[in-house]
């Protein structure tokens, strides 16, 4: 379980990200938005061909990517997971049931028997109490 991913190619990225943190420093300086929203400000610059020298491939999230909430958690196929399984620490995925987030990461981990009953391993990530 992971989250906040993307990959880059080191040797061209320079300019995509360069773009991306000053969209971050205008957000922050007007006290809005989030890094995505920046990152999609820089997506739709591309898109509307007002950003030549940046490429941003997206991943669409039907096969590759999960964002939990407790409506859409057992909707999960356990038998194909999502190479991108992110719980966020959100208001929603808080409400998540905490048994069914440890089972989830039992499975998706395939950790043993002796594993699960150790405690080091799958348990909730995200609760109700959490700041």
């Amino acid at each position: 379980l992971q989250g906040g991913t993307f990959i880059l190619e080191r040797s061209t990225s320079r300019h995509c990200l360069e773009l991306w943190r000053n969209e971050i420093d205008d957000f922050a300086n007007t006290e809005r938005g989030r890094d995505q929203d920046a990152l999609a400000k820089v997506y739709n610059r591309i898109e509307f061909e007002e950003e030549t020298q940046c490429e941003l491939v997206r991943m669409e999230n039907e096969n590759y990517i999960a964002l939990p909430t407790p409506r859409t958690f057992d909707s999960i196929d356990s038998l194909n997971y999502p190479t991108l399984i992110h719980i966020s620490n959100s208001v929603f995925a808080k409400r998540i049931d905490e048994q069914k987030q440890s089972n989830l990461i039992n499975d998706v981990l395939q950790l043993t028997k002796e594993e699960q009953e150790s405690g080091k391993y799958g348990k909730a990530i995200v609760r109700v109490g959490d700041r």
